[in-house]
């Protein structure tokens, strides 16, 4: 009687335990089942709400996000109104301002031409950069200096022996930082026509061509932008043109009006022959960067300077201490 009493014990106390065992169980799974669906039902919420997010300003930038409401200038009217007082009258001066983060501007004398000089160098090394991306080059590929390449007037280039060879990267780089001549040349000389047509074409500056060669400075400064937005050549080809532009050492000119810590990324050109002075660049300041180029055409380099280094000071003032409030 005893044992079987005993028996029973035991055959409840595994019955109970089976029964603990079997309700932990069922929690385990019923807690997982739920975690699962508020998990998943919680991100289709996250992602309704995020395109809900989207939709509620679907008519905005989208580059809105990236730019703090204070660094949102669109008035520059102080700045305009300076710039008219000073140099309207002066025809031999060309201004064109831009900020990027609004695209609001400001074209003096917009109508004025002149003979570009090196800047002509870049568009040909934005058709470079064009050739390597379709496969056609590779930036490690050489190019030959041949004899009629030679031009002492900028860079060292000319110095080298006929026949050397320098991968394409260098010739770019030198074209763009030194403004070397014959960098530019060897480039130019094995590129087709075609090919450097495209560029202007696809700018909009199709008749920079048929004419005689002259642009405003409004006109130049939209291959700038270009770059600025990677909308011709590869984000990673527009960072490196940028970025040898950047280290120009030319810096008698805009450069002049800027702090040292400032980067600029600008290309320079001189025009003998119809005495013209131009720098035209991307001023990085913080949060706030702008395109400006300036046309000058005057017989004392050192008046030119003056003037460029005004305007650019004048210029990165008013962007860098504007407080709408």
């Amino acid at each position: 009687m005893q044992k079987d009493n005993e028996k029973n014990k035991i055959n409840q106390n595994r019955k109970l335990i089976f029964a603990l065992l079997s309700l932990v169980i069922i929690l385990i799974v019923a807690n997982g089942w739920f975690s699962y669906f508020y998990i998943k039902n919680r991100d289709v919420d996250d992602v309704d709400s995020a395109v809900s997010e989207n939709n509620k300003y679907n008519l905005l930038n989208p580059a809105r996000k990236l730019v703090e409401q204070e660094d949102l200038i669109i008035n520059f009217q102080p700045l305009r109104d300076y710039l008219n007082d000073k140099y309207e009258a002066e025809q031999n001066v060309s201004i064109y301002f831009e900020y990027l983060p609004t695209g609001a501007s400001i074209a003096l004398n917009k109508d004025a031409e002149f003979y570009p000089a090196s800047l002509l160098k870049v568009p040909v090394v934005m058709v470079v950069a064009k050739k390597i991306e379709k496969g056609e080059w590779k930036w490690t590929n050489e190019l030959v200096l041949m004899s009629p390449d030679k031009d002492e007037h900028f860079g060292d280039l000319y110095k080298e022996k006929t026949g050397a060879t320098f991968a394409i990267e260098e010739l770019v780089r030198r074209s763009l930082s030194d403004s070397d001549n014959t960098a530019h040349f060897i480039l130019i000389r094995n590129l087709e026509i075609e090919e450097i047509s495209d560029v202007y074409n696809h700018m909009g500056l199709e008749h920079f061509l048929s004419t005689e060669g002259k642009i405003s400075a409004k006109q130049y400064s939209v291959l700038l932008r270009s770059l600025y937005n990677a909308s011709y050549v590869s984000e990673n080809n527009s960072q490196k043109l940028l970025s040898y532009l950047s280290q120009s050492e030319f810096n008698d000119f805009l450069q002049g009006g800027l702090p040292t810590d400032v980067v600029f990324a600008h290309k320079i050109g001189i025009a003998d022959d119809t005495i013209t002075y131009i720098d035209s660049g991307i001023v990085y300041a913080k949060n706030r960067p702008y395109l400006l180029t300036v046309m000058v055409q005057s017989k004392e380099k050192t008046m030119a300077k003056d003037v460029m280094k005004n305007i650019s000071e004048r210029v990165y003032n008013y962007v860098r201490g504007y407080n709408e409030s």
